[in-house]
């Protein structure tokens, strides 16, 4: 499938699954750099309290459920840049040629932890339907059978998302893992009747990219082992909403 076949499939769904897209000198690069960050920030961290969610973490770890961590990694300590990533193509054909990384790093869920609320990572800007303002890339650093937790997407929920063009959703709500907030209300609110959801397992090097508006969420680690996905995010030139991290303090801090 070509670029613009890839393009038109994000756009429709939300979402792409490719299969083998790392190499193995990359995917090598990734789990080195990630795990040795994890033992890092861990050891930073020690027994410091840390809440649910971006704004209750710090800048250098956010547990974004229970037991599911999310610890920044940069572009740098992957030892890549942008342009030599193999889904940077399709990027800069959604985003623009001088689209921006701006967040990379690991999110890995323990053993038996339970599945997210449905969520997505950045709000509508217009009214209208615009084309992607943000896209995520989650990367499969071993294999992930289904009951490890994958992703899980509602197909096309980025178009029903729009809280701008429909006063009774509430972004935060949207935003910060809410409860209420399923496929099957967000369905009642834009009086729709269809929406499929998809998950399945990875591969180790194959990802998943998808549009920072879609309705997703990490399903249930049933396993007795740790999942781990590194993941680049990327955004329109001149974007600036950060919903990511929100932090205001360091592991670092005295």
């Amino acid at each position: 499938m070509n670029t613009e076949q890839l393009k038109a499939q994000l756009e429709d769904k939300g979402f792409i699954h490719l299969q083998n897209v790392c190499s193995d000198e990359l995917l090598e690069r990734s789990n080195d750099a990630s795990k040795s960050r994890i033992r890092f920030i861990r050891d930073a961290l020690g027994d410091n309290n840390i809440g649910i969610g971006s704004a209750a973490g710090y800048d250098e770890i956010v547990q974004r459920s229970p037991g599911r961590w999310d610890i920044p990694v940069s572009l740098q300590d992957f030892g890549v840049t942008s342009q030599e990533l193999p889904w940077w193509p399709l990027v800069a054909a959604v985003l623009g040629e001088d689209a921006e990384a701006s967040f990379s790093g690991v999110v890995y869920s323990e053993p038996n932890t339970p599945a997210q609320e449905w969520h997505i990572d950045s709000p509508h800007v217009s009214n209208e339907h615009l084309p992607a303002h943000a896209l995520n890339v989650l990367v499969a650093l071993h294999d992930i059978p289904l009951e490890m937790g994958p992703t899980e997407f509602a197909a096309g929920s980025h178009r029903l998302t729009n809280h701008r063009a429909n006063n009774s959703l509430v972004p935060e709500r949207l935003i910060y893992q809410h409860a209420d907030t399923t496929p099957s209300t967000l369905l009642s609110a834009a009086n729709d009747d269809e929406l499929d959801c998809w998950s399945g397992g990875l591969t180790a090097g194959s990802c998943l990219i998808f549009d920072d508006r879609v309705l997703h969420r990490g399903l249930e680690n049933q396993t007795d082992s740790s999942r781990y996905v590194a993941y680049y995010s990327y955004r329109k030139s001149g974007y600036t909403e950060n919903t990511h991290f929100e932090a205001a303090r360091s592991v670092f801090a005295n």
